[in-house]
């Protein structure tokens, strides 16, 4: 028994300090937050999020990606993922006209737990808020790397976008 106990402490002993280092000194995770007013950046704005928000929607696939939601709308850019969030648990089926998609969940192939970036679109205060949890990142940073994933995923809708026209054009439409 004195064993069993032992091995008990030991691993809530290992469990403490591995998740110690994610939160903050009030014990919730860490969180890094940049805030991009609308207009003050020239690729991360609002118009662009609503562009490619609109071309995940119209052209792209289903993929459920956490346990939140179920069936998000998403599109597999070069080199991330995109996938579009409604506000709450409302529409826990991604469901289209039962809710708006203002959360973007950029999602990238590499191992650690800073592989995600949500950009959340504020209508109302006319901004987009860029996030990572678990993260200490500063916010001129996020808002870089958010920019970069805008640049990106606009360039490569561009292209999608050319060979839609292609093709109709191609068909006689």
């Amino acid at each position: 028994m004195q064993r069993n106990g032992t091995m008990y402490l030991g691993v809530m002993i290992v469990m403490l300090a591995l998740f110690s280092n994610e939160r903050s000194p009030a014990g919730r995770p860490e969180l890094s937050e940049g805030v991009v007013r609308d207009g003050s950046n020239a690729v991360l704005s609002i118009a662009n999020f609503v562009k490619i928000q609109q071309f995940i929607l119209k052209h792209g696939k289903r993929k459920t990606y956490c346990q939140r939601y179920g069936n998000n709308h998403y599109w597999p850019f070069t080199e991330f993922n995109a996938f579009l969030n409604p506000p709450d648990q409302r529409n826990i089926n991604c469901e289209i006209g039962k809710s708006e998609f203002n959360i973007l969940v950029i999602q990238v192939a590499s191992p650690g737990p800073n592989r995600y970036w949500d950009i959340h679109l504020d209508k109302a205060k006319k901004e987009l808020r860029v996030q990572q949890h678990y993260s200490k990142t500063e916010s001129k940073v996020l808002i870089q790397e958010a920019t970069n994933f805008f640049k990106k995923a606009l360039a490569e809708i561009d292209k999608e976008n050319v060979k839609v026209e292609s093709q109709k054009a191609s068909d006689g439409r």
